[in-house]
């Protein structure tokens, strides 16, 4: 039992629980074209947009590697993502293996829609190689860090418009709410490693402007991701985005970290779960991943992981 463990290392290092607000946000933006577009032309069909998630998953997957890759070091330093940091996997089998899903995403997508090919390549530029690298490394640097993320969020809420058939450019506007929020939720995820980061002189938005600067960005950005959801009339994201937003003022006026923290984790949870109000079976696959994880990071590492606690 103990070697079939090992070998789910090769899938846990895609860090499947970061999946969750990928396909809640593609599921979200699939939705939000069928009630707002006016369609052109026949939307796309349920396999198309189950094809287009899976494809989506192995290409952040992909990218999820590579920031391991270009963090290992800080990764020690912060005691997490330790598949490759600790040696579980090597460097070079995760580089295989991340070229491995980054060609089959790609070329399938093509063959999806030449569109959604395209866009698979700049999101891995910007979410891959310029998020992650030198001479680049924007998730070293304060401004570039949230620029990427803003358009990650932009990214992968397109493919679900494109996946649904969309002809038009709309899926700009209507991503922006979740961009704003992705956003709004990485602030508070740069606060629990300053340390740690400072130590290894990664310049991330928490460590050049500190946690006070940091929460308050994150207020100012989930109101923006509320104000466009009420501006595009999308109560997918309106509805969470309302729930999260008194935390966001908690967390302004008490400075509490652990909140910030859980904060992070219950705003991808409302999100979810208004998607799945729209699909039910979305939840199944919720529940089966996220214990299929515990069960995995108990068994392999003796630690509770994933939990909603900070």
């Amino acid at each position: 039992m103990r070697v079939t463990v090992r070998s789910l290392d090769y899938l846990f290092v895609l860090r499947p629980t970061l999946f969750f607000p990928v396909w809640t946000v593609f599921l979200a933006n699939y939705h939000a074209n069928l009630m707002f577009e006016i369609r052109s032309v026949e939307a796309g069909t349920s396999s198309d947009s189950l094809v287009t998630a899976f494809l989506v998953t192995l290409l952040l997957g992909s990218s999820f590697i590579l920031n391991q890759l270009a963090d290992i070091e800080t990764d020690r330093v912060n005691d997490k993502l330790f598949i490759i940091a600790r040696g579980h996997i090597s460097r070079k089998t995760a580089i295989v293996e991340a070229i491995i899903l980054l060609s089959i995403a790609v070329v399938f997508a093509f063959f999806v829609n030449y569109l959604l090919g395209w866009m698979f390549i700049v999101t891995y530029i910007i979410t891959g190689i310029f998020y992650n690298f030198k001479p680049f490394a924007w998730k070293n640097k304060p401004i570039l860090g949230v620029i990427a993320n803003f358009l990650g969020g932009v990214s992968v809420a397109s493919t679900g418009w494109v996946a649904a058939g969309s002809t038009t450019c709309r899926f700009l506007l209507y991503s922006l709410p979740y961009a704003f929020g992705l956003v709004a939720v990485y602030f508070l995820t740069t606060l629990a490693d300053i340390k740690g980061d400072d130590a290894a002189r990664k310049l991330t938005f928490g460590v050049r402007y500190g946690f006070r600067t940091s929460i308050r960005w994150a207020l100012i950005f989930e109101m923006l991701a509320m104000g466009f959801a009420l501006w595009t009339g999308d109560y997918i994201i309106l509805i969470p985005t309302c729930m999260a937003f008194p935390l966001f003022v908690m967390i302004v006026l008490t400075e509490n970290l652990n909140l910030a923290l859980l904060t992070v984790k219950l705003s991808v949870l409302f999100t979810t779960l208004a998607v799945c109000m729209v699909y039910p079976y979305y939840l199944l696959v919720i529940i089966v991943l996220y214990y299929f994880s515990k069960w995995y990071y108990k068994r392999r590492f003796n630690i509770q992981y994933p939990r909603f606690a900070a």
